[in-house]
């Protein structure tokens, strides 16, 4: 009995069964890349809202804040909530009169953390008009909303306000911290 085109009932399931192996076999791969690709994503957002504020105190002659935002318009809040980027003429980390709102953003992936730890624990990010950080070196660490940490990622920030990513020196599978060890998502 021949079905589908010339192809038999027993011919049309072997293909079937074989095509649902193969996409089984390929999901946590294509799962994998989908998370790197969301991990990629808030680095990237992060290093632009850092190279923006940069830019903007250089530019401007001004000290510009960088902090989390719940309602974009205030500081206050987490990071994954979303950011503000704001002058900061008497860096007060509130937009006063002289100030001026430059940048607000949500962060680009829903379900993931990310926190801020730098000297001095301050929770907002200030570039002067020189372009370095308000003695705030530090560091973003990004985590999944699973929390693997084979997904989680550090942004170093240094007191010249210069950012780059941390890395997989040992080849585990998970990135280290600057300090050499696995980064953890609690």
């Amino acid at each position: 009995m021949r079905v589908l085109g010339g192809f038999s009932l027993v011919e049309a399931i072997v293909c079937l069964a074989l095509v649902s192996i193969l996409l089984g076999s390929a999901f946590p791969s294509l799962h994998d890349m989908l998370k790197r690709s969301e991990a990629t994503s808030a680095v990237n957002w992060l290093v632009t809202a850092v190279a923006f504020t940069r830019h903007a105190a250089i530019t401007r002659r001004v000290t510009v804040t960088l902090c989390p935002s719940r309602d974009g318009t205030a500081c206050g809040g987490h990071w994954h909530e979303g950011i503000i980027i704001f002058t900061d003429e008497n860096r007060n980390r509130a937009i006063d009169r002289k100030d001026k709102l430059l940048q607000r953003a949500r962060f680009p992936v829903d379900g993931a953390r990310l926190s801020w730890r730098s000297f001095r624990n301050r929770q907002y990010l200030q570039m002067t008009s020189e372009g370095f950080t308000n003695y705030q070196n530090g560091n973003f660490v990004y985590c999944p909303g699973d929390k693997d940490p084979r997904f989680a990622r550090q942004l170093v920030i240094n007191m010249q306000g210069r950012a780059r990513t941390s890395s997989d020196i040992d080849g585990d599978g998970i990135v280290e911290d600057r300090r050499g060890r696995d980064l953890t998502c609690e």
